[in-house]
């Protein structure tokens, strides 16, 4: 009976991870999870009325890698910037991909001056990395926590800071108020 319970508890603990996390093994929170904790978050800082930032990024061009160098170097590239970022940030920070090749970062208890001076840490890193003989660039869009804010309401917010990221020539940091 015991080993019984230990086998469902290991089985459900896989497929808790499963259900949580990338599928491409970026070890990194999936969108569903991201969305979940980043409700959690929202709630969190409006109750003790703390300061949330999140960070939206892409990589810049990541298309391009994917028709020249397949598939499967894309892949590698999404593996290596997940590590990368999650070496990077704090243990507080809650970090999972969005989609394709869109990550978001969900700050608690941080300002967006805050998240701006990590954001360009966490781009200068990338930019300087070597990806197996490729140059990656990321371009990062910010949003601060509103009082009438949720969660599409931020990261809409982000988004449209993102896309002036990308405007503004890629490789950088755009804060929207």
């Amino acid at each position: 009976m015991v080993i019984l319970f230990f086998k469902i508890k290991k089985i459900k603990n896989k497929l808790e991870i499963i259900a949580t996390h990338d599928k491409l093994i970026t070890e990194i929170y999936n969108r569903l999870e991201m969305n979940k904790r980043l409700i959690e978050e929202i709630e969190r800082a409006k109750r003790y009325k703390t300061p949330l930032s999140i960070i939206y990024f892409d990589i810049d061009y990541f298309k391009q890698v994917n028709d020249i160098y397949g598939h499967e170097k894309g892949d590698e590239v999404l593996k290596e910037i997940s590590k990368l970022i999650k070496e990077n940030i704090r243990k507080t920070d809650i970090f999972g991909r969005w989609g394709g090749e869109e990550f978001l970062i969900i700050l608690p208890s941080t300002k967006a001056k805050e998240a701006v001076k990590i954001s360009e840490k966490l781009r200068k890193i990338i930019q300087e990395h070597n990806f197996d003989g490729l140059n990656v660039t990321i371009s990062f869009g910010i949003a601060e926590l509103k009082e009438n804010d949720d969660n599409i309401s931020i990261v809409n917010r982000a988004d449209r800071a993102l896309y002036k990221a990308k405007e503004k020539g890629r490789n950088i940091v755009v804060y929207i108020k």
